[in-house]
């Protein structure tokens, strides 16, 4: 599990990241208030998330002061609806890669399917046989 802490007079957030089931969560404790949790399947994407956050709130800290005139309350909304589109964001390009990937992955697969079948029609078994049934 990665931790890092923040502090701001007696107001403290963490970041953390840790293994859960088969995958892996990224969070943001605001006040020992939990405001962000993002999943991941993948540890690397995981892991650039984590350092990503991090480094979203360095900016966003040095951005705007936390207490004295601004309400703590409204810097915790903030923060989650940066983290939030942040997040998003950096899922919208994962699953942009990924989809690439795996339309690669279909067309390969339908190519070698149909060489398959051209095999198998030389060869005179043609019979059809579903590749899944229903239970």
């Amino acid at each position: 599990m990665k931790t890092k802490v923040y502090r701001n007079k007696n107001l403290v957030c963490r970041t953390y990241l840790k293994p859960v089931g088969s995958g892996w969560e990224a969070g943001f404790i605001f006040g020992g208030q939990p405001i962000f949790i993002g999943n991941f399947i993948h540890r690397p994407e995981a892991i650039r998330w984590f350092a990503l956050m991090n480094r979203e709130i360095r900016l966003i800290s040095k951005r705007f002061a936390v207490g004295g005139h601004l309400p703590v309350a409204w810097a915790r909304h903030l923060i989650k609806n940066h983290l939030y589109k942040t997040y998003y964001h950096f899922v919208d390009r994962l699953v942009v890669r990924h989809r690439g990937d795996f339309t690669r992955a279909v067309v390969r697969d339908l190519r070698q399917y149909k060489k398959i079948r051209r095999l198998d029609a030389r060869r005179g078994h043609v019979r059809r046989v579903p590749l899944l049934k229903a239970a």
